[in-house]
């Protein structure tokens, strides 16, 4: 029986991992597969012996502090090299851990595929090396990602967009209003604040304000919160007491809630991309901490961290990545909201985004990669 060891960190990593080990389980139905991740990986009747939900955290200070926490899961996983053996390692996403883990995988003499490649083109190029050392085959969301790390001698492959396949509305619009009790004649602003728990911790006092700031300047608007799998009501209650704004939260239903909103106020993350390719206009913002701000501005040099603008190459979509305030986000969601150029001028963006993604079926032609190698 082929073994195969699977790390994913968060729950965008878990979603797309566990969506690809879906489709290789169908070319293989007794493979063993096990690793780190959360629901979709689970389906897959992966035995986890970490979960999503204690793994993620974004930011170089936020990581440094539970150093000690990560470093013990990063020392079982390595010692689950040795217990279980596995033909194949696949490590999706999540770089910093699984960069490192990748190292202790070579040295077993064990095959290593990453998917979802790092994105050393926006950031930390030196890591390239690393890739070249403990990579075998680099799997990539990007066509032009196949150029770039083929020019540094990666085996390096791009099977599309799996957001492509996902992310769609199931729903009508009026079907998505009547579930969520929203009023078809008020316009609709979706609030993503992120998936893990610390980001959404610092962007819900932000973007509560920027609620406020437009409740105070125009009563026609409406806001929803399509709650992410990793968040829970219970977040959210304590900012919706003496709100005068109409909130509403929605479960499970992301992509109809967003599909059908006028507009959305998105954290940076894969969250940004999916709204793009719902044609949803969008702003993108982050609160991170001064520390990684200033290391991200001046060391590293990130010109954008909006998804939807290192797809396209430019600046498509409104980001502000430090010192976002209410008023400002406000602002600048008013203009798009009252303006009709500017506000198709984004839709029209938004199409480039989609066009730059590529074919569907990712998921069944990266399982049917792996499956040849296993």
């Amino acid at each position: 029986m082929a073994k195969l060891l699977v790390i994913t960190g968060e729950a965008s990593g878990d979603l797309h991992g566990g969506n690809l080990v879906i489709e290789l389980k169908k070319l293989m139905p007794d493979l063993d597969v096990l690793g780190t991740g959360g629901k979709v990986l689970e389906s897959a009747a992966a035995r986890l012996f970490y979960r999503v939900e204690q793994m993620a955290v974004i930011g170089f200070w936020e990581v440094l502090k539970r150093y000690q926490y990560f470093k013990g899961i990063f020392d079982d996983m390595v010692k689950k090299l040795d217990e279980e053996k596995p033909d194949i390692v696949l490590l999706v996403d999540y770089v910093g851990f699984n960069l490192k883990y990748a190292q202790e995988v070579k040295k077993r003499g064990i095959k290593v595929i990453y998917y979802i490649a790092p994105q050393v083109w926006a950031w930390k190029p030196k890591r390239i090396e690393k890739i070249k050392k403990y990579v075998d085959e680099l799997i990539v969301l990007f066509p032009f990602e196949v150029e770039f790390f083929r020019k540094h001698g990666l085996e390096t492959h791009c099977f599309g967009h799996p957001l492509l396949e996902k992310v769609k509305a199931s729903e009508t619009k009026s079907a998505t209003l009547q579930k969520w009790g929203l009023n078809p004649d008020k316009k609709i602003l979706s609030c993503l604040p992120g998936s893990r728990y610390n980001e959404i911790k610092k962007h819900l006092p932000l973007l509560f304000d920027t609620i406020t700031h437009l409740n105070q300047k125009r009563d026609n608007l409406q806001f929803v919160f399509p709650l992410a799998s990793t968040v829970n009501k219970e977040m959210i209650s304590p900012y919706l007491e003496n709100n005068e704004a109409e909130i509403f939260l929605a479960e499970n239903d992301t992509y109809n809630v967003v599909a059908h909103s006028d507009f959305a106020l998105v954290a940076s993350g894969t969250a940004t991309l999916e709204t793009a390719i719902l044609q949803t206009p969008l702003i993108i913002f982050y609160k991170s901490s001064l520390a990684t701000y200033l290391i991200g501005k001046y060391l590293l040099r990130i010109k954008a961290i909006g998804l939807p603008n290192v797809v396209v190459g430019e600046m498509v979509v409104k980001e502000d990545p430090h010192f976002s305030s209410p008023e400002k986000m406000a602002r600048e969601i008013l203009r798009y909201l009252d303006y009709k150029d500017v506000y198709e001028g984004l839709k029209n963006n938004l199409a480039k985004v989609r066009e730059e993604l590529g074919q569907e079926d990712s998921y069944k032609n990266a399982a049917a990669f792996i499956h040849s190698l296993l």
